[in-house]
């Protein structure tokens, strides 16, 4: 009898630890934030989220403990009985326990922490304190087997701090909202552009090389005046020659200063501002703090030898959260994308591919040292293409439309069969403009 009362305890005991594990790997941080913040205790989430992994470990060890002494002691009350049973009842016994165990270990645990994962997690935490103390020399055995078998596997150690996990929970909180009617389209597809910061390079925001505009540094205060009126900028790049050359970036204010002053004897190269220079591989997220940090407004992207590959500038970093920022000075620039008929695409060539592979459930590479539908042609025809030129991919045909001397302006995409929800995507998404050259 005492036994079986021991057994119930532990079993009981095992179905808590099951549900407190299920509820650490699937509690969302949002709610479990607002939970603490209206308990007024904003450092217990801090704490859980620093010490989940430790917390699992503890868990895991406390239900293994305590669901093992329960089956040898339900074994043990009943072993003398399994000699006087019959078959059928030994095989419906059997199957009972399985379904029993199934029962309050996998799916009440799995349920539990569906609907309340967040409350299980506040109120038992500082159990599971005691627990991750008293069982650490385990968690620490766990800890390396668990590093090792990462590290045999050739996968990154585990850490605490999973930032891809807490991205993909942020997109499907997102997603639900949307779904919901909580959360606008807009506002849903401005979070997912936050979140994307951190992957993509300033290379996706430059103005390329070939489009900046720029002043001589050699020219008058008078016409650099009268190139920056016509330029219709605020900041705009002085070179020396070629635009390799960035002297420094000459601001309107400065030069509205000296003109108000009476100081026209001195030259462009007085009055112009350092340049700030980053290579092109700066994530978009580590450039926003830096112009944060630096009050910055423009920045000159260098490749890895050197030489000026663009121009960004903080517009162009806020209009990959926000989309195209245009202000009355902005003149009306084609769109990126353009439906002709149900088989034509006609696209600009600065135009990304993996943009255009979303839109419109393409293939075109993406790993490759291009990444604009442009530098593509580029590659397959080995040459500067010229009007006329073609190229084949798939069940594609790319010709080029628009071209100058050096560069593809505009392509038109050929596709044997109807464009898949064409119509669709050009309505649902935001009209896409090119990145202005500079700021306003």
């Amino acid at each position: 009898m005492i036994n079986s009362i021991c057994a119930i305890g532990l079993l009981l005991a095992s179905v808590y630890f099951a549900i407190v594990c299920d509820s650490l790997q699937g509690f969302l941080r949002s709610r479990l934030a607002l939970l603490c913040r209206k308990r007024r205790k904003e450092d217990r989430f801090g704490d859980i989220l620093k010490n989940d992994e430790l917390a699992i470990h503890a868990c895991k060890f406390a239900f293994v403990i305590s669901i093992v002494p329960t089956i040898l002691l339900l074994a043990y009350e009943h072993y003398q009985d399994i000699n006087n049973l019959s078959t059928s009842a030994l095989w419906f016994d059997l199957v009972s326990s399985i379904c029993l165990y199934w029962l309050l270990l996998t799916i009440l645990p799995w349920t539990i922490a569906r609907v309340a994962a967040e409350h299980v997690l506040y109120h038992s935490w500082p159990l599971i304190q005691v627990l991750s103390k008293v069982f650490r020399p385990m968690i620490g055995v766990s800890q390396s087997i668990d590093t090792l078998v990462h590290r045999v596997a050739g996968r990154q150690d585990p850490t605490p701090e999973n930032l891809e996990s807490f991205a993909e929970e942020i997109q499907s909180v997102v997603d639900e909202g949307e779904r919901e009617g909580i959360l606008e389209s807009r506002a849903g597809k401005m979070i997912q552009r936050v979140m994307e910061l951190r992957q993509e390079d300033v290379r996706a925001a430059m103005t390329p090389r070939t489009d900046i505009i720029a002043i001589q540094v050699d020219r008058s205060l008078s016409e650099a005046r009268a190139e920056l009126l016509d330029a219709g900028h605020s900041r705009i790049p002085v070179v020396e020659g070629s635009t390799d050359e960035i002297v420094g970036i000459l601001y309107a204010r400065d030069l509205l200063e000296h003109f108000g002053n009476g100081q026209n004897e001195k030259t462009l190269r007085d009055i112009v501002r350092p340049a700030f220079y980053i290579p092109e591989t700066t994530s978009i997220h580590s450039l926003l703090d830096t112009m944060k940090q630096e009050r910055l407004h423009m920045a000159v992207v260098l490749d890895e030898y050197g030489g000026v590959t663009g121009l960004v500038t903080l517009e162009d970093v806020l209009e990959e959260i926000v989309g195209n920022i245009a202000d009355e000075f902005d003149e009306t620039e084609p769109e990126l994308y353009r439906l002709i008929d149900n088989h034509t695409l006609s696209v600009e060539a600065k135009m990304h591919l993996d943009e255009l592979n979303d839109l419109f459930d393409l293939n075109f590479p993406e790993d490759r040292d291009f990444d604009t539908v442009g530098g593509f042609v580029f590659s397959e025809l080995g040459r500067v293409p010229k009007q006329g030129d073609s190229v084949v991919w798939e069940n594609l045909r790319i010709s080029v439309q628009e071209a100058t001397e050096r560069k593809i302006v505009r392509l038109e995409i050929y596709n044997n069969v109807p464009w898949p929800q064409a119509e669709e995507s050009t309505e649902s998404t935001e009209p896409q403009e090119a990145p202005s050259a500079v700021s306003s």
